[in-house]
């Protein structure tokens, strides 16, 4: 990785534009991107699309799925990161909850979200059509469906980058 101090060009600039300061601290998931700087540049954008772009989803149910999918997954990093996220849109509670049976907080629609996003984590292969029906009928649109399937398929993907990297948690 290279450090926010030895980044030059375009990288410096990408790491400002992160931090909002030329000597910001930059997270060790964005910064093991560093080596390709295009691919930070898209991570950026895909990441900032999915969780805070326009969304027929709450903030809170995509950290939900988020951090469900990053703890199924044992990726540590991202579950301490969006637990964070998440409790800051709830409370500690509500994510102590989540983690240890998310079926006793969560109200139907949201277990019928959780358990398609699991579903898709453990088991790709067995996801279905019915399983979006079901989500259909829990009262999510066509657009909430899509964008339950692209949080999921977003932290299945940077929970292997994490795990398969080594990236560890910041300091």
């Amino acid at each position: 990785m290279i450090s926010e101090s030895e980044a030059t060009g375009k990288l410096k600039k990408l790491y400002k534009r992160i931090t909002g300061k030329d000597d910001g601290v930059v997270a060790n998931i964005l910064k093991v991107h560093s080596l390709h700087e295009d691919a930070l540049e898209a991570h950026l954008k895909l990441y900032k699309t999915i969780m805070f772009g326009e969304s027929g989803l709450t903030r809170q149910q995509r950290e939900t799925i988020a951090t469900l999918v990053s703890q199924v997954n044992l990726c540590d990093y991202w579950v301490i990161h969006h637990s964070t996220s998440l409790c800051a849109e709830t409370n500690r509670e509500f994510v102590d909850q989540v983690l240890e049976n998310h079926e006793v907080i969560l109200d139907k629609k949201d277990k019928g979200m959780i358990a398609y996003a699991l579903k898709l984590t453990k088991a790709p292969h067995s996801v279905k059509f019915e399983d979006v029906e079901a989500l259909y009928t829990l009262g999510f649109s066509e657009r909430d469906v899509f964008d339950i399937n692209q949080v999921t398929a977003y932290f299945n993907y940077v929970n292997r980058i994490a795990s398969g990297l080594g990236v560890e948690l910041e300091k």
